[in-house]
């Protein structure tokens, strides 16, 4: 149980999202007991049991859906026999998301990724930082950063404790990268940065390689509100307000005109 707690608590300092799964009830000859644990991250792999065979493979399987469908906990009631283990008997297991909180994933690490880093990280989410530039990391502070060529995106799914996503990388190419892989995420946000015109080159690009109008139209491009100037840092807070905008279903409005005081 130590082993279980501590990588827990490991996963969780390092802003990885972990299922802790317990047994809290046993009936007839189920191999498991209550009190048994098993840590589950989001590629499957696990510390810890709750006494092995399929239904321990069920409960990752269970955990794994939970942590990249965004819940908060689950409970399931696995029947042993039903599953062809000679044991018999069932078990019911209780799943807590552990460090379930809010992700950004920022591919690229320029000058609004830079400011956006900081920003969003003050404002309560663990933020990854992807860049295929080693040298880029000391621009970045209290944030994971990941070094990571865009072609490796797949394999090393680098968003895969991300609720939001920005895309602001130095070119066309490594933008439509990871719009490409990010499109295949179960992802709250998305957002890439460009013109009007570089944004309409690749949707038609996406389309023309099968990306349907339905899958286009959850992508925030441009990126961001329009309240900043071309600076930086601005640009940075008008992303991380409609970011905002959607992770609090906000309203664009001013708060003076929800009651107006007269005096």
């Amino acid at each position: 149980m130590n082993d279980v707690l501590s990588f827990v608590s490991k996963c969780t300092s390092e802003g990885t999202k972990v299922a802790l799964v317990t047994v809290t009830k046993t009936i007839e000859g189920s191999p498991s007991t209550p009190g048994q644990m098993i840590a589950v991250l989001a590629d499957g792999s696990s510390v810890g049991t709750v006494g092995g065979g399929i239904s321990e493979h069920l409960v990752k399987i269970r955990a794994v859906c939970a942590i990249k469908n965004g819940e908060n906990a689950f409970d399931m009631t696995i029947d042993h026999a039903a599953q062809g283990m000679v044991c018999g008997g069932s078990m019911e297991v209780f799943g807590n998301i552990i460090g379930n909180h809010l992700g950004l994933c920022i591919f690229g690490g320029g000058h609004i990724a830079q400011s956006l880093a900081v920003i969003a990280a003050q404002t309560g989410f663990y933020v990854t930082v992807v860049e295929d530039r080693p040298e880029f990391e000391a621009h970045f502070n209290s944030v994971t950063y990941t070094v990571c060529k865009p072609d490796e995106y797949e394999e090393a799914d680098p968003a895969v404790n991300a609720d939001y996503a920005v895309i602001c990388t130095r070119g066309h190419s490594t933008d439509d990268k990871a719009l490409r892989y990010c499109l295949k995420k179960s992802l709250k946000y998305i957002g890439m940065i460009g013109s009007k015109p570089k944004v309409k080159e690749v949707f038609i690009e996406l389309r023309n390689d099968g990306i349907t109008q339905e899958q286009l139209d959850i992508i925030y491009a441009p990126i961001g509100l329009d309240i900043a100037d071309a600076f930086p840092k601005e640009i940075a807070v008008a992303i991380l307000a409609e970011i905002l905008l959607i992770k609090n279903n906000g309203k664009l409005r001013h708060m003076k005109e929800e009651n107006s005081l007269q005096v």
